[in-house]
């Protein structure tokens, strides 16, 4: 992890983009394959969207040189972990050079706004063989292998073509602007090689030294192979207890009569707050530069002293508009362990989520999905693919937001020493981009006021399974609780026949809607979307960013549970909901806007820097902010990274 951090911070920095939104998820299975997903945005004129090469123009490749680095870098990525790959697959890793990719930036963007150029690619997977293979797919291409510019002599032609060396661009260059472009990027001191040119023919034809290497039909080569079929059976779980994960059995784990389970609701709340995957990221976070350029609305840390979670960002691209977007993102690999199907739901639902409770217009997003799974070809594995592609259409058909990018990576497993096989997590990463029309309208999530009222908004039910709860355990006795998070003993927690939480894809985007126009209307004042930890968690988070108290009844909160109900008003992973925060004097307003929602007026805002949540008369949790505070920002310490 430090490595990751430190390599992405060093980049971006360079590069002189900002890193405002993020996300880090811990789980035990993702020791031996761990992931990384990077994401970014760009602003481009409407006049320059669209375009293609033409026969007769330059294949140009700009930027970095090809080397060794990157060879095998898609067939690494999506083949299973073994004790042999460092060795094998040493040199698919690629070597960046922050600095060369930022000249090669700044002089691209010279070259579009001048007219230089009409088509543009990076060499991703499969290096200059996808690149150029694709941007030619409907002309012809002819590519002179050994005008490739090369970091060193000695690379063979198949090495070259396949390379994934970093920091290269392909472009479609006109001959009448090949001079012009040329010195351009000379006087950049950008690397440039013509090394081939579009056809007419539809053939890709490679040479290297005179010899032809390579001669396909670009309709063979793009829709030429046979559809590969794999069979899925999904079998659905017959219990929700996830690897190293506990739950409750109210039998023979934990007492019924047990005072931790019934009375220590405040441990709880700090447990959870101290798990890796709720706990602060502020010593990630300030690693990276989110100011850079200036245009960054709502930071990644929000609050009186700037350390409290921020939902997501908001950004104000053009100084010369009010106009923004806001950038948020939704994981969560637990639920995906039961079900992928819920758990893309509940990813998208996370993730509009995010962008609507800082003014994103849910009307107005977009979305990307990542996926990371295990081997397709063993049946419960493709299964689970999907059933979570299924998850992913309807949510997109439901809240009408279109995916427009997204990756996949399989085969992340490993054989661990014994010889069992482990797959990672079912993982999936939803992403959105929604337009702000007015960043000045903006919310972040932190108590603004005492006195202010604050807000349920969505439909909580019994869904613990998957939840962060059912993975709390407790060191030591069950009445001498340190906040330690997943460690092998101690009280199990959390009910085994509750249900998955599950998104109601009308009432969500019904919710969305109301909500961001209740934003619009300047009747916010704050908001935060509940997610890991539910409305406990939520709301410690929403009091100690804010340096003010919350006194919370959940009386008027109707949940219908076998179990404990207190547990699940407090503790439940219900999508869809929110805590908002409205002054007295907007209240009527905000309630009209909401009409038909789920909404109760459960609290207000205290001077006192204090969480303080009852139930009809019982106090189930009273903390103070500087304990909530210290047990949020110590979790990650405890891993000792």
């Amino acid at each position: 992890m430090k490595g990751v951090v430190s390599a992405y911070a060093i980049t971006a920095t360079v590069m002189g983009i900002p890193t405002v939104n993020g996300a880090v998820y811990f789980d035990k299975r993702y020791m031996a394959n761990p992931l990384v997903f990077c994401g970014t945005l760009g602003l481009i004129p409407n006049d320059k969207c669209f375009g293609g090469a033409k026969p007769g123009q330059y294949v140009m490749v700009v930027g970095g040189k090809t080397g060794r680095d990157g060879i095998h870098g898609a067939t690494f990525s999506s083949g299973a972990m073994t004790h042999e790959h460092e060795t094998i697959f040493s040199h698919a890793v690629q070597i960046g050079d922050a600095i060369t990719e930022k000249k090669a930036l700044d002089t691209i963007l010279q070259a579009r706004d001048a007219g230089l150029y009409e088509a543009i690619t990076d060499c991703g997977a499969g290096g200059l063989s996808s690149a150029v293979g694709e941007m030619g797919a409907e002309t012809g291409v002819r590519v002179e292998l050994d005008t490739v510019a090369l970091k060193y002599p000695g690379l063979q032609p198949w090495e070259i073509w396949l390379s994934e060396a970093q920091e290269r661009l392909v472009l479609a260059v006109p001959q009448a602007t090949l001079a012009t472009f040329l010195n351009l990027c000379m006087a950049e001191d950008v690397e440039a090689r013509a090394i081939g040119t579009f056809t007419d023919d539809k053939h890709l034809r490679v040479f290297h030294r005179g010899a032809e290497l390579v001669d396909l039909t670009m309709a063979f080569l793009h829709d030429g192979r046979p559809q590969r079929v794999l069979e899925a059976l999904w079998e659905p779980p017959t219990d929700y207890r996830l690897p190293g994960a506990g739950y409750i059995g109210r039998g023979d784990d934990v007492p019924a009569n047990d005072p931790f389970v019934t009375q220590s609701y405040s441990r709880l709340v700090k447990l959870l707050l101290a798990q890796p995957n709720i706990a602060s990221k502020e010593r990630i976070v300030r690693s990276y530069d989110h100011e850079v350029r200036g245009g960054t609305v709502v930071k990644p840390l929000v609050g009186v002293a700037c350390d409290g979670p921020g939902d997501a960002a908001v950004l104000q691209p053009l100084r010369d508009r009010v106009s923004g977007v806001a950038l948020g993102c939704g994981i969560n690999p637990r639920y995906g362990q039961i079900d992928p199907y819920w758990m893309a739901l509940a990813c998208v639902d996370e993730a509009l989520r995010n962008v609507v409770a800082v003014g994103g217009d849910p009307d107005r997003t977009v979305i990307l999905d990542n996926f990371c799974w295990g081997d397709p070809k063993k049946p419960d594995r493709m299964a689970g693919l999907v059933r979570a592609a299924a998850g992913c259409y309807d949510a997109a058909l439901a809240f009408g937001t279109p995916y427009i990018s997204g990756k996949d990576s399989l085969n992340n497993e490993y054989s661990d020493a014994s010889g069992v096989r482990v797959a990672i997590p079912p993982t999936l990463l939803i992403s959105a981009l929604a337009h702000v029309h007015d960043v000045r309208q903006s919310v972040s999530m932190d108590a603004k006021q005492a006195g202010n009222v604050v807000y349920l908004l969505g439909a909580t039910r019994d869904e613990l399974a998957g939840s962060h709860l059912a993975g709390v355990r407790t060191q030591g006795s069950a009445h001498n609780v340190s906040p330690r998070p997943d460690t092998d003993s101690g009280a199990l927690l959390v009910a085994l026949d509750s249900a998955l939480p599950q998104v109601d894809l009308v009432a969500a985007r019904a919710t969305f809607r109301a909500l961001h126009t209740a934003i619009r209307s300047g009747l916010v004042r704050a908001c935060h979307d509940m997610s890991e930890g539910g409305l406990a968690v939520a709301a410690a988070e929403m009091a100690f960013a804010g340096g003010l108290g919350l006194s919370i009844d959940l009386a008027a909160v109707g949940v219908e549970t076998r179990g404990d109900p207190a547990l699940v008003k407090l503790f439940s992973e219900s999508p869809s909901r929110f805590l908002v925060e409205v002054r007295p004097e907007d209240s009527v307003a905000f309630e009209q806007t909401l009409a038909g929602t789920t909404l109760v007026c459960i609290g207000v805002v205290t001077s006192a820097p204090r969480l303080l949540i009852g139930d009809a008369g019982t106090v189930l949790i009273d903390a103070t902010n500087d304990d909530l505070k210290a047990a949020w920002q110590g979790g990650l310490a405890m891993l000792e990274l």
